[in-house]
């Protein structure tokens, strides 16, 4: 991606989907520093995966305002670098560090940058970690490729994504992945992509039941919050978050949205 292209992607995500109020807003269906699917929930049940050791390195790819950084920094004692793409989160996140006890802030450092783009060093990682972000990214074979190279002998790729079922889609859900300028695949063509860039042992695991439930559990506790919330935002914003979530549950409900969870070793 060029330097021109990269600051237009990064603009439509800080003005559109990740603006900060819409960040925030966000944050009041996944909970405080989650800006992804079942936020401290989904991610404890993930963490177990990984064997994770103190002094470990993580890469957190997608880091958003910072909750799994500073989750795995204080409960698995590892250093976490989390890069974003949208400056409003990377300048929440960076906020919420500042903040956090001397510990947090030796372990957790956070990067602006696109992790297309960003060299890092070779063999540096124990574990790469991305949570729904790489939808945005349509060059996933290259991506992979330089993430296998990233990580060290032995470590660990944990991702989970949305994806796309397999069938004809409807109309409707080709439109809202192009306005949100998305790049899905298959649970199956995701794991091969992740196969072919070199990684061994790899899991591709369709999980669209759990993101199903998931949405409706925050469904469940989130509309309750709807005079406390219109009073902090508007109406129209409890709305359309409630509408999102529902939209979210008829396209994955239908088969032409999943989510997947994907595994490999170097």
């Amino acid at each position: 991606m060029s330097p021109k292209k990269e600051a237009a992607s990064q603009d439509f995500l800080d003005a559109n989907q990740y603006s900060r109020d819409s960040i925030l807003r966000y944050e009041r269906i996944f909970g405080h520093t989650w800006v992804s699917t079942g936020g401290e929930t989904t991610t404890k049940d993930f963490l177990i995966k990984l064997g994770l050791e103190p002094g470990q390195r993580v890469l957190d790819v997608g880091c958003g305002t910072g909750g799994s950084a500073f989750f795995m920094a204080r409960h698995y004692g590892v250093s976490v670098h989390g890069i974003d793409l949208s400056s409003n989160m990377i300048n929440i996140a960076q906020d919420r560090l500042n903040r956090e006890e001397k510990i947090i802030q030796e372990k957790v450092t956070f990067e602006l940058g696109d992790i297309t783009k960003i060299e890092l060093d070779m063999n540096s990682y124990d574990v790469i970690y991305s949570r729904d972000t790489i939808l945005h990214i349509p060059d996933k074979e290259g991506l992979y490729k330089t993430f296998f190279t990233w990580l060290k002998p032995g470590g660990v790729l944990f991702v989970t994504d949305y994806c796309q079922g397999n069938q004809k889609h409807s109309q409707e859900f080709l439109d809202y992945v192009r306005a949100r300028g998305y790049d899905l695949r298959t649970v199956h063509e995701y794991g091969e992509v992740v196969l072919q860039a070199g990684f061994r042992e790899v899991q591709a695991e369709d999980l669209t039941k759990t993101f199903i439930s998931i949405l409706t559990n925050e469904l469940k506790y989130f509309e309750p919050q709807q005079k406390a919330f219109i009073k902090d935002y508007s109406e129209k914003s409890y709305e359309d978050i409630v509408n999102g979530w529902n939209a979210k549950l008829v396209r994955c409900k239908a088969g032409d949205q999943a989510w997947g969870m994907f595994i490999g070793k170097k």
